[in-house]
């Protein structure tokens, strides 16, 4: 069990990583079960335990109804709950804290891009039809904030947070497995960001704030390590890497 710098615990285990609050938090997420804005005292983020190729075939008849016998074994109440789905290994999650100025934010990722990496707007890799598609690879992202945020600061912080993930596939030199152009994510991408209603108010969540520049910084070396401190992907090549940043101290940039 891990105590969380923006408040909570997270336990890991081979299967899935649990986040726990003791009272409920503002949580704005993507996940199958509970997504879209909420209050939770549960977070989930399971691994697949099988393969499923329709939802109908998965425990208890559906996806969503697996994540919420996940939650219920878990001892989570499932209404208090979010939750989504990976196919990436649980062991090599990545947390990540990053403070500045009093401000905390924090990133617990887990990816895989072998098979799902992709550019916006490539050729589909798959499409939804009677409800079959499998998700493989994937990266999650569960990110705090110690600081309260109105909803549409929530958002903002949401894109912020892609920005950063898609920085660092770009600077790994992670390429799309349909067009071996560079991936700004994949196909099958997951994020739940929790915010604090005890901590103080905040309203500017883009990259040039101090909130943005900590997102997309902890969400950046989080997804950077889950694929590097295990050896990078096959797909990634040196020659897509972003290159190095141009030194403009003391300088204007050329317009």
């Amino acid at each position: 069990m891990t105590s969380l710098a923006c408040g909570g615990t997270l336990a890991a285990s081979d299967a899935a990583l649990l986040l726990s609050f003791s009272s409920p938090r503002p949580v704005l997420s993507t996940a199958l079960w509970g997504g879209g804005f909420r209050r939770v005292r549960w977070a989930l983020n399971q691994k697949l335990t099988g393969y499923w190729p329709a939802p109908g075939d998965f425990p208890g008849g559906s996806p969503e109804a697996f994540l919420r016998d996940s939650l219920a074994h878990a001892g989570c109440a499932p209404e208090e709950s979010c939750a989504f789905l990976t196919s990436a290994k649980m062991e090599r999650y990545r947390h990540i804290v990053q403070t500045e100025r009093g401000l905390t934010v924090e990133a617990v990722a887990t990816g895989g891009v072998e098979k799902t990496a992709a550019r916006a707007g490539d050729p589909p890799l798959y499409r939804e039809e009677d409800g079959r598609f499998f998700p493989a690879g994937t990266i999650n992202l569960m990110v705090l904030v110690r600081a309260s945020l109105p909803e549409y600061a929530m958002v903002r912080a949401l894109l912020t947070v892609t920005e950063g993930k898609t920085a660092a596939l770009q600077d790994l030199g992670i390429a799309s497995t349909a067009t071996g152009r560079p991936a700004t994510g994949t196909a099958t991408d997951g994020v739940m960001l929790f915010t604090d209603d005890s901590a103080p108010r905040l309203t500017d969540a883009g990259t040039f704030s101090l909130l943005g520049s900590l997102l997309a910084g902890t969400v950046h070396e989080a997804v950077t390590r889950c694929l590097s401190d295990f050896g990078l992907p096959w797909n990634a090549f040196p020659p897509l890497a972003t290159p190095p940043a141009a030194d403009l101290t003391g300088r204007k940039p050329r317009r």
